[in-house]
């Protein structure tokens, strides 16, 4: 299990503690999140990054879900599809709970779970033109606050926590695709034929799709935006029926 994700299922089991006095439960609780705290942010090194944050102001108001339809019942259902047989059902539960959290209250998920928060940002330890590692402190706060609407703050929360799992993966060239099945928990091991020099993303996904069937599995890309999952074919429709909840399109090539 994933270091960090062991310590948050840890976190995660308090919730489900309601046997407990009311005040046991709250010094439980306090005493793990400090452990968890000062365990997994150890693991982290910033001695050579410097948080910037290039924001004025952050939104105040959290992201609206249930007046959205976005409920967390959306996730579990994404989340077991994708991983059913990937991760145990403690790993998946916090992985929702990882991520209704970053799409319902970003605020409280920078604070609570920094160290994931930074790390499963893309440009983790990307050093800028005077080689200094200048991050964001605020990153999923920073990226709610530059959305124009919920939608495309939910997309790209979405994506960046299911691409820290392995469960999304992104293509935008035959190349970029190939390379991308390797990061994939599913399809790691697979091996694939090799891109045609004429090949493009979507020609060389149906390809792959052809492979994949074999194993009773398909590859779908969010339309216009190469995101890229693969899953069993009897799941396909009903994970589209979930992605368009997000207002994200899938196809299959």
């Amino acid at each position: 299990m994933d270091f960090n994700l062991k310590f948050s299922v840890m976190f995660f089991e308090i919730e489900k503690l309601n046997e407990i006095a009311p005040m046991k439960k709250k010094l439980l609780t306090i005493f793990i999140f400090l452990a968890f705290n000062y365990i997994s942010f150890g693991q982290m090194d910033y001695s050579n990054v410097e948080f910037r944050s290039y924001i004025y102001k952050y939104k105040e108001a959290d992201p609206k879900t249930s007046e959205l339809g976005i409920e967390k019942e959306l996730l579990t259902e994404i989340v077991k599809l994708l991983g059913h047989d990937l991760y145990t059902k403690a790993e998946q539960e916090e992985i929702v709970y990882k991520t209704w959290l970053a799409l319902s209250k970003p605020k409280v998920f920078d604070y609570v779970y920094k160290d994931f928060a930074v790390s499963s940002n893309k440009n983790w330890g990307s050093e800028n033109a005077n080689g200094e590692i200048v991050l964001e402190p605020n990153p999923y706060l920073t990226d709610w606050t530059v959305s124009d609407d919920e939608y495309p703050y939910f997309q790209l929360a979405l994506n960046k926590i299911l691409e820290y799992f392995q469960l999304m993966t992104y293509g935008d060239d035959a190349e970029s695709v190939a390379t991308s099945f390797n990061e994939l928990l599913i399809t790691k091991d697979f091996k694939f034929s090799s891109p045609k020099d004429d090949d493009w993303a979507y020609s060389y996904l149906e390809s792959v799709n052809s492979e994949l069937e074999k194993q009773g599995l398909v590859a779908l890309v969010t339309k216009g935006y190469y995101n890229i999952i693969v899953c069993d074919i009897k799941n396909k429709e009903q994970l589209t029926n979930l992605f368009e909840k997000f207002k994200w399109e899938l196809v299959q090539p």
